[in-house]
C-alpha cells in the first residue's frame, strides 16, 4: 500500500483532547501516514483547511464528534478526500455506525490499517449531513445541550435535556412527500436519518445502516411523556415500527412543509428552516472502517 498524506485536525484548546491524541498520533506516524497537524475548534476553520491542504493530502483525520464530522462532509466530497475518524465528541453517532472505537489510539489504528469504504450522505435544502436532521422536539434538546450538561452527563445528556424540554413542545402539522408519496401527520418531533444512529445510540430501524441508499423519517404524534418513555426504551433497539403514535417511511427524496416555519438542525447544528427537501446522495464520502465492521454487515444481511 501507498504512503499517504493527511491533514490531521484536532481542537488543542482542550487539555482532555491533547492527552488522549498524542498516542494517536504516535500511531499514525508509526505507520508511515505523514501528518499535516493542524488546530482548529470552528467548524468554518475546518473547511478552510480543507480546502487550503486539498492537493498536498489524499486523507483528512478529525478528532470530533459528529458536528465535526458533519461539518466537514460536504468539502471531504467534493475534494475526493477520504476521512479518518477520531471519536472525541459527546455522541460519537457517526463512529458507533462504523464500529470505531472510542479509544483514540484503537480509532488511529484502523486509520492506519487503510481500509476504505463508501458511505451515503444526506443533504438539506443544500446542507450535507452524515447521520441526522431533525424538526421540532430535537432541535429543543440540541439548544439545552451546554458544554457544562455534556460535560457532566457525556452522552446520557441528550436524555437529560429531552427530559427537561419535552413538556414545552407545541405540536405542529407536517405534509411530507416521501418519493412522491404524500402524507400528512401532527407531530412533536421529526427525524430524517442516514445513518443507524443519532442523539447518543438512539435507531430509528435496525436495519438501517449508513450505506443502505436510504433515507428514514420518523414522526411523533402529540403524546404523553410516559408513552414517549416507552418509545425512548425501544429506540435504544431500533424497533419502532408498528408503535402507536410513531409514523416511519423511508425513502431517497423527501420534502416537508410545517404549518409554522420551524428551524432545522443537521447533525447537532442548526442548518436551515422548513421548508425542508431532503436528498440522499448514495456512496459520496469515502471512511476508514474496521474490518468489524463488514463482518457485522454480513451478519445483518444474512438475517433479512
Amino acid at each position: 500500500m501507498t504512503r499517504r498524506n493527511a491533514l490531521f485536525i484536532s481542537n488543542k484548546k482542550s487539555g482532555k483532547a491533547d492527552n488522549e491524541l498524542n498516542g494517536a498520533i504516535e500511531v499514525l506516524k508509526g505507520s508511515g501516514i505523514s501528518l499535516i497537524e493542524q488546530e482548529a475548534e470552528d467548524p468554518a476553520r475546518i473547511n478552510d483547511l480543507i480546502r487550503q491542504y486539498r492537493g498536498k493530502v489524499d486523507t483528512v483525520i478529525l478528532a470530533g464528534g459528529d458536528g465535526t464530522m458533519g461539518s466537514a462532509s460536504g468539502a471531504l466530497s467534493e475534494y475526493g478526500l477520504a476521512l479518518g475518524i477520531l471519536p472525541m465528541g459527546t455522541a460519537n453517532d457517526l463512529a458507533r455506525t462504523l464500529k470505531i472505537p472510542e479509544s483514540a489510539e484503537s480509532a488511529a489504528a484502523i486509520i492506519a490499517n487503510g481500509r476504505l469504504h463508501a458511505i451515503d450522505l444526506g443533504k438539506v435544502n443544500g446542507r450535507w449531513f452524515v447521520n441526522a436532521a431533525h424538526i421540532g422536539l430535537g432541535v429543543k434538546v440540541n439548544r439545552a445541550l451546554t458544554k457544562d450538561l455534556k460535560s457532566r452527563w457525556g452522552r446520557f445528556s441528550y436524555a437529560r435535556s429531552l427530559i427537561e424540554t419535552f413538556n414545552s413542545m407545541r405540536p405542529y402539522r407536517a405534509d411530507i412527500v416521501c418519493d412522491g408519496e404524500g402524507f400528512s401527520v401532527r407531530s412533536i418531533h421529526i427525524t430524517v436519518a442516514n445513518g443507524r444512529f443519532y442523539g447518543g445510540g438512539m435507531a430509528l430501524s435496525k436495519e438501517a445502516s449508513v450505506d443502505d441508499h436510504k433515507l428514514r423519517i420518523f414522526s411523533l404524534e402529540p403524546q404523553s411523556f410516559w408513552r414517549f418513555l416507552s418509545h425512548s426504551v425501544v429506540i435504544l433497539g431500533g424497533q419502532l415500527k408498528g408503535r402507536e403514535g410513531v409514523w416511519l417511511r423511508s425513502g431517497e427524496s423527501i420534502r416537508i412543509n410545517t404549518s409554522r416555519k420551524m428551524d432545522i438542525w443537521a447533525d447537532g447544528e442548526y442548518v436551515s428552516k422548513t421548508p425542508a427537501c431532503f436528498e440522499m446522495h448514495p456512496n459520496r464520502l469515502q471512511v476508514y472502517v474496521p474490518d468489524e465492521y463488514f463482518t457485522r454487515e454480513e451478519g445483518r444481511n444474512a438475517e433479512n
